[in-house]
């Protein structure tokens, strides 16, 4: 009787051991995190940062885009009028368009009976950015802008030369010399400055200069 006492004691013990593992490995399983699932929501979380990114590098505007001086805010004859009321007295030399660092600029000298002039005007806001005076004097020939072809015109004339063909201007300049007006259209090739000289008066090209 004894025997069957202690038995059946051993077999309880081992039932209840038994249920304590069991009950345990399924705490452990029900606690233990799927690896698939975290595997699967980490590549959700880099997915969605990289969504973001590329639509913020959409909306990130072209920095390198290259200044068009064949339709400036201000057009010449503006530059001119503000030059002309900072120097009333003065007669102009010469007007150059070109750009700074993709700021696009007018420079324009002139001469009175005693004086010399260069100032620099910005060609979005009018605005005089530069105002040289010097007191010494030696410039005689002046712009007739009553006679001259407007600066598109001269770029358009110019562009017909094979040389500038499918190329756009850099810049241009307007002067007076040697009893001449003329603009000089300046274009970049490769490594080569390309420059058409134009008569302002009679649209007739006068010198296509390649610099290599």
């Amino acid at each position: 009787m004894f025997k069957k006492l202690m038995l059946t004691g051993c077999t309880l013990l081992l039932l209840t051991a038994c249920g304590t593992d069991t009950t345990e490995e399924n705490v452990s399983t029900t606690n233990q995190p799927s690896s698939m699932s975290e595997a699967n929501t980490t590549s959700n979380t880099n997915n969605e940062s990289n969504a973001v990114k590329d639509s913020s590098n959409a909306g990130t505007p072209n920095t390198s885009t290259t200044v068009d001086i064949t339709n400036p805010t201000v057009s010449m004859s503006e530059a001119v009028n503000v030059f002309k009321e900072a120097h009333p007295d003065a007669k102009i030399e010469s007007v150059d368009l070109d750009t700074d660092f993709g700021r696009l600029h007018y420079d324009i000298d002139g001469f009175d009976s005693s004086k010399e002039y260069e100032t620099e005007i910005d060609a979005t806001t009018k605005e005089i950015k530069e105002n040289e005076v010097e007191t010494e004097r030696d410039t005689d020939e002046s712009l007739d802008f009553s006679a001259i072809i407007d600066p598109d015109k001269a770029i358009e004339i110019a562009s017909t030369k094979t040389e500038v063909e499918g190329l756009s201007p850099t810049g241009w300049s307007l002067e007076a010399d040697d009893g001449k007006q003329t603009y000089t259209i300046e274009y970049e090739k490769n490594d080569s400055d390309i420059e058409i000289k134009i008569n302002a008066t009679t649209k007739e090209i006068l010198e296509v200069e390649i610099d290599d």
